[in-house]
């Protein structure tokens, strides 16, 4: 049972738990219907032999037909604001209140400001909160894979229709068209799928921009599948590419290799980094690289830890993470491919790819 015995031996005070990600990892209640918070906040609240789930009431019928298995104790309020913060109070007034823990970045104002006048002390879970979610399960790694599954199908769909004329939005909907016959709740992000010089600034969003004949197109996506979330990325070129693009992309796919190749338990992340600054080192494009390699995927598609310069932590068994290196070259585009890597006891499992990888994508228009 996910409960109190997770925050670990000598752990003290009471937990109060608003993000959605945690909510799901310590009761397994998920909808797509909307977001809990739409509707009306929801909470779990945590203490030695305590597991609460608070909820609002036009929740409950949703709840009780998931049959969830490890809730907790099932507390309702009539769906308003002050409710909710009333419902808090009464449940939390039997346990311990020197010491509340909140994950700071997702409570609201007025949860915050109940809780502090509640409570001797607050402090911030967030990031035990990710460290416990870091180290996957049996069951996380499953839909973890088929999350992966549905997005590499898809991506191998998306191979078979990119063509010069065809607008950015009307491949991305056609992409998570594919992906939702195929068992995916949504995507957790925006797809990026940007071509030509829209593929050069890394934030930019799939525009009318009409693909050209000798453009590369940069495809960064996820799916959704039972609260699990996957994430990844290739680049195409559409027809015969120039030198410069294949030498883009060759860098880029050195990068990716020869990192995945040193993944295993206890390797200091910082030693990712260090070996793609070594292969940026010196190559005509390396400058051009954009410093992130990778982070966590679990409920969410973006999880700590990020791998990026300055990063402490090492990988253990059963992470699951990206490594994502990129180049960007205004004028030119970018070369961005990234995949799933869980860490095994002896290695790594590459959880995504293509049957063929290639830069070239053939096309008669």
């Amino acid at each position: 049972m996910r409960d109190y015995g997770l925050l670990g031996e000598g752990f003290e005070g009471t937990v109060c738990l608003t993000g959605e990600a945690s909510v799901y990892y310590f009761t397994g209640f998920y909808t797509t219907a909307r977001h809990p918070k739409q509707i009306g906040p929801t909470a779990v609240l945590l203490g030695p032999g305590i597991k609460r789930f608070v909820i609002p009431e036009k929740w409950r019928v949703q709840i009780q037909e998931q049959n969830l298995k490890d809730s907790g104790e099932l507390v309702s309020y009539a769906n308003t604001q002050k409710a909710y913060e009333e419902c808090l109070k009464t449940q939390l007034r039997d346990m311990d209140l020197k010491k509340v823990w909140v994950e700071y970045g997702e409570l609201d104002i007025p949860t915050y400001q109940m809780l502090e006048t509640l409570a001797d002390q607050l402090g911030d879970i967030t990031k035990k909160m990710a460290s416990i979610r870091l180290i996957k399960t049996p069951e996380e790694i499953r839909k973890l894979r088929q999350s992966a599954r549905v997005a590499v199908e898809a991506m191998e769909y998306a191979k078979t229709i990119l063509s010069p004329g065809m607008r950015e939005l009307d491949a991305v909907a056609d992409i998570e068209y594919h992906m939702r016959k195929n068992g995916s709740d949504g995507v957790p992000f925006t797809m990026k799928l940007l071509s030509g010089d829209n593929a050069s600034v890394v934030t930019r969003v799939p525009g009318n921009r009409v693909m050209q004949k000798g453009d590369l197109v940069l495809i960064d996506f996820g799916a959704r599948v039972n609260g699990y979330s996957s994430d990844w990325t290739r680049t195409f070129c559409l027809g015969e590419a120039s030198r410069e693009q294949q030498e883009m992309y060759d860098l880029v796919w050195k990068m990716e290799r020869e990192c995945i190749s040193l993944i295993k338990p206890d390797l200091p992340m910082e030693q990712l980094m260090e070996k793609v600054f070594e292969i940026a080192k010196g190559h005509p494009y390396g400058k051009y690289f954009n410093p992130h390699l990778g982070h966590s995927v679990g409920i969410t598609s973006h999880e700590w830890p990020i791998i990026e310069p300055g990063v402490t932590e090492t990988l253990r068994e059963n992470m699951v993470i990206t490594v994502e290196p990129g180049v960007y070259i205004p004028g030119m585009g970018g070369v961005r491919i990234e995949d799933e890597i869980l860490v095994t006891k002896d290695g790594y499992e590459i959880l995504t790819g293509l049957k063929e990888e290639k830069l070239v994508l053939k096309t008669e228009a």
